[in-house]
């Protein structure tokens, strides 16, 4: 897979490090653009310039107080189910990876409002009789 460089009019291509698999520009070293993959080579996301990935940063910052605690695991999937409702997105959309810097700002309001999510994270499933 080749996919698009957001800094430079170059391509990205799967290379291999230490850490793992990411994609690197084509006009290394005059670009240093990198992008992480998963181990089998699928992007983690898409592609961003600088500014975007800084604003993934703080997004994921914010996100990640939601359940990134000791025992908090267990509620990472209703964290991202959340986070999904209140930003009107499908699971496939809900990806901080693929967020421009408008949705990072978003994620960043949601997640201030830990009341709300308190609320939801106690709130205990119904059971229906039948």
């Amino acid at each position: 897979m080749v996919l698009d460089c957001p800094e430079c009019d170059g391509k990205m291509s799967l290379r291999n490090s230490k850490h793992g698999p990411f994609y690197g520009c084509s006009n290394y070293p005059q670009c240093k653009a990198a992008h992480g993959a998963h181990p089998d080579g699928k992007p983690l996301g898409v592609p961003a310039n600088k500014e975007t990935k800084q604003w993934r940063i703080k997004a994921h910052d914010a996100f990640d107080k939601l359940w990134n605690f000791p025992g908090g695991r267990k509620h990472r999937g209703a964290a991202y189910g959340f986070l999904r409702r209140k930003m009107g997105l499908t699971h496939e959309e809900c990806h901080i990876g693929k967020f421009d810097q408008q949705q990072c700002e978003q994620v960043i309001a949601v997640c201030s409002d830990l009341t709300e999510w308190e609320v939801f994270k106690n709130t205990k499933p119904v059971k229906v009789k039948s």
